[in-house]
């Protein structure tokens, strides 16, 4: 993975977080990380895009700017003042897997142990393949838990998660939300979304407010020691 770095010839004092992107062949995730990594520094695939055989990564900078949220009174007590948000500016990047998953899993421990947040996606036209999002999700996690030992496995401090269902604009209605969907089950957010829309992530909607959050949380992670 050196190379990645080489090539996008980034500043060396900005620092790098890493999203791991995950589901099913053909549930989108190439358009998903293509609005994900779009910016007007990155404006086409080619500007912002490297690869090979394993892995297919785009990168753009992200303006951290978290809203801090005391959870109780106690939290509220202990610090005076917001976390720090020094070092505003970071670069993301999105890894898409381009083999099977049990394809060089040896190989893809050391990334999965650097990874800050999981992007997992499923197509709102076929449930099973959100089903088979924990089988994708299981190994990283497990290999980031293992990592970050004091970080316990699916609890509220697990790496940061966010669930994208696509294809949205191929349905007659938007979907009732489901208690046993997987985004229930790990407390994250979820995102559904049209991919080939230039305006599905646009400045001031909802969904944008949501991957913000997300890579903001993503951020936090990163900067936790080990």
């Amino acid at each position: 993975m050196k190379y990645f770095q080489q090539d996008l010839q980034r500043p060396k004092h900005l620092a790098t977080f890493r999203i791991l992107i995950l589901g099913d062949p053909g549930v989108g995730k190439t358009c998903l990380s293509n609005l994900l990594a779009n910016s007007p520094m990155t404006p086409t695939r080619s500007s912002r895009t490297v690869s090979d055989s394993e892995w297919t990564v785009q990168v753009r900078l992200h303006d951290y700017n978290p809203i801090w949220e005391p959870e109780g009174p106690e939290e509220l007590e202990e610090l005076e003042e917001p976390p720090d948000a020094s070092g505003a500016v970071h670069f993301v990047e999105f890894y898409d897997m381009n083999r099977a998953a049990n394809e060089c899993r040896g190989a893809r421990k050391h990334l999965y142990r650097k990874i800050d947040g999981i992007v997992l996606v499923y197509n709102l036209q076929d449930m099973e393949t959100q089903d088979n999002l924990h089988d994708w999700m299981y190994g990283p996690l497990v290999e980031i838990s293992q990592q970050r030992k004091h970080k316990r496995l699916l609890n509220s401090h697990h790496v940061p998660i966010l669930v994208v269902g696509t294809m949205l604009d191929r349905l007659a209605e938007r979907p009732p939300n489901r208690r046993g969907a997987i985004a229930h089950q790990l407390g994250a957010e979820e995102v559904l979304i049209n991919c080939l829309d230039p305006h599905a992530l646009a400045k001031g909607t909802r969904n944008l407010a949501k991957v913000s959050h997300f890579l903001n949380s993503s951020v936090d992670w990163m900067r936790e020691p080990e």
